[in-house]
């Protein structure tokens, strides 16, 4: 028995020795796991507080950019040519988007999404990094607008925003010079590093003045803080003043709005350029090119039949003809021979020349424009007042056609101006030099004569005519043209030319207009009371014609085809005795320059006058330099 107690008592001690072991095992795990949580609490919310509280203010918050505001473009009067108006658009955030297929799908369901449509947006998600929104659908109406903003609570990913759109008038009369936006392409991206333009709601300029001042335009983006719900879904925005986008800067024009509606109501349905220049100033008050386009289109988003219609139209209303479009002078470039013969000195301005209808040199003959009775004689005033080509066919034999093509440049003819706007064209003024660059072959006399009439080589816009005019106009000064408002300039050089040669040029100028006979005298002139006009007329042909149809009698341009008749020109300054504005203006095809151009530059120049007050001038530095 006892024996039995001893081996018990053991027992009880040895389990009583484990359950202690046990405990302060169990004691110990529990202070050492303790000790962990405790170490891991500190380290979470002591520690690493800052971090978490970072990691959660990012769960919590995102940034957006905010775009800028666009600048406007406005006229000499403040009227805007290109403003912004309300936009609605969707984007979509893809990595906000467990199920593209499953929005897209839905999505459709409310605003109707093309085929196209849902191609084009797959392939810019694979293009774009999953954080960059990717356009659905821009300008969108107000009813699709609405009914998406109903339900995009179960569309995560879905950003409908309302923002501003670029819009130009509809009259369309500046699409030309204002150009328009457009999305920035991957070519544009790869040159700018500017954030902004992997926006896809915002617009880079991609022609005219939206492109050449397009940095000063766009301004720069800000960010907007925003509160994020566990979906990603705005709930509360934290705007910052200190982060607020910075808006683009207004570009002003020298043009003058009401002036290039007046002008393109005068060309109606015709196919041309005109450009009104202020004679002192040298700044563009009209630069228009007809037929104009639909600016607006390129920003909306052009379809294929508005594409069509563009390219099959044969006035070809997207070429800017004003600026790009080189034709040949005709009479309006007897001005700078005549000119280049008084400079010269070897022509006597009163010597008579005979003209009876053409010109022998070699076995050719080279026609007057009144090839059939020819002018009789002509001294140089009269040879201008009548446009007679065979005077000019003679005097350009004795002085030559370096003189000629000099005097030429001198008068801003074979160049640009640096307008800043792109398409500016800088046309022909054709010597030997020229022909040997640009042929490969040598300077003959033919050429001469056909460049003293503005015809063979020689080109011209309708801008490098209008400055040409305003150089004769002024008188002593190489006027240079302007198109932005408030650019300080250099003062013009000097045309060096003798004063009484220029005025010899500017009289006949005058008589081609206001005496009887002139080819384009009108008895009411300008219809302005007291004011005088100075021009030239100038027929451009574009086709030849053959010896069997001048024996048979020359087509009359109603009996051509439309691309086929000639084009008509006219160049002209008012008031003749204080000039302040002056004209250069081609019609495509458009017949006679006494008819179709010498019309609208009459009419329009009265209309330049008379919005100008008629009065003495108030800009500085604008008197007419005496000759």
């Amino acid at each position: 028995m006892a024996k039995s107690r001893k081996s018990r008592q053991a027992v009880e001690a040895k389990s009583d020795a484990q359950m202690t072991r046990r405990t302060a095992i169990l004691a110990l795990g529990g202070i050492g796991g303790f000790g962990i949580i405790g170490g891991r609490l500190y380290q979470l919310q002591i520690a690493e507080s800052e971090n978490y509280l970072a990691l959660s203010e990012e769960n919590r918050f995102n940034y957006q950019t905010v775009l800028p505001s666009r600048g406007i473009i406005r006229d000499r009067h403040g009227e805007p040519l290109a403003s912004n108006t309300l936009d609605y658009r969707i984007d979509l955030v893809s990595e906000q988007i467990d199920d593209l297929d499953l929005t897209l799908k839905q999505l459709g369901d409310i605003i109707n999404l093309s085929e196209g449509e849902i191609k084009r947006i797959r392939r810019d998600v694979k293009r774009r990094p999953d954080f960059v929104p990717v356009t659905v659908k821009d300008h969108v109406d107000w009813d699709q607008f609405a009914a998406l903003n109903m339900r995009v609570h179960a569309l995560p990913g879905i950003v409908p925003t309302a923002g501003e759109g670029r819009t130009y008038p509809r009259d369309a009369v500046f699409s030309h010079i204002t150009g328009y936006v457009g999305k920035a392409n991957d070519r544009d991206i790869e040159r700018d590093d500017d954030p902004l333009l992997l926006q896809p709601a915002f617009r880079i300029g991609k022609v005219g003045v939206e492109q050449a001042m397009d940095v000063p335009l766009r301004g720069q983006g800000g960010r907007l803080k925003v509160e994020v719900n566990a979906r990603g879904r705005v709930v509360r925005e934290w705007p910052d003043p200190s982060d607020a986008a910075t808006p683009g800067q207004d570009v002003w024009m020298t043009l003058d709005a009401p002036l290039q509606r007046f002008t393109a109501e005068q060309f109606g349905d015709d196919s041309g350029g005109i450009a009104v220049v202020d004679v002192m100033t040298g700044e563009l008050r009209t630069l228009l090119s007809m037929p104009t386009y639909d600016a607006n289109l390129f920003v909306s988003g052009l379809t294929q039949a508005d594409m069509d219609a563009l390219n099959n139209d044969e006035r070809r209303p997207q070429y800017n003809k004003v600026l790009s479009g080189g034709y040949a002078p005709a009479s309006t470039y007897k001005m700078a021979v005549m000119l280049a013969a008084l400079e010269s000195g070897l022509v006597d301005p009163d010597r008579r020349i005979f003209c009876g209808g053409k010109v022998k040199l070699g076995n050719r003959d080279f026609h007057c424009w009144r090839s059939k009775t020819g002018h009789g004689a002509m001294n140089m005033r009269d040879s201008l007042k009548q446009s007679c080509d065979t005077y000019y066919y003679e005097i350009s034999q004795v002085i030559g056609i370096q003189a000629i093509a000099d005097m030429a440049r001198r008068l801003g003819l074979g160049q640009s101006y640096g307008l800043n706007i792109g398409g500016e064209r800088d046309g022909i003024v054709p010597d030997p030099g020229w022909k040997r660059d640009r042929l490969g072959s040598g300077w003959r006399m033919g050429d001469t004569l056909n460049a003293s009439i503005g015809q063979g080589f020689v080109l011209a816009t309708p801008l490098q005519l209008a400055v040409m005019t305003a150089r004769l106009a002024n008188g002593s000064q190489a006027v240079s043209p302007s198109l932005y408002a408030g650019f300080d300039r250099d003062s013009f050089a000097s045309l060096n030319i003798d004063p009484d040669h220029l005025r010899l040029v500017q009289d006949s100028m005058w008589s081609v207009c206001e005496e009887p006979g002139g080819t384009a005298f009108r008895p009411n002139g300008l219809g302005i009371a007291g004011l005088d006009m100075a021009g030239k007329t100038g027929t451009s042909q574009v086709r030849g014609i053959s010896r069997a149809e001048r024996a048979t009698g020359v087509l009359r341009n109603d009996e051509l085809p439309w691309k086929y008749r000639d084009h008509s020109l006219f160049v002209g300054y008012a008031p003749y005795d204080r000039p302040r504005f002056a004209v250069g203006c081609v019609v495509e095809h458009g017949g006679s320059g006494a008819g179709r151009a010498a019309t609208i530059v009459r009419s329009v120049l009265g209309e330049a006058l008379r919005r100008d007050g008629l009065g003495a001038r108030t800009d500085a530095g604008a008197e007419r330099t005496a000759l």
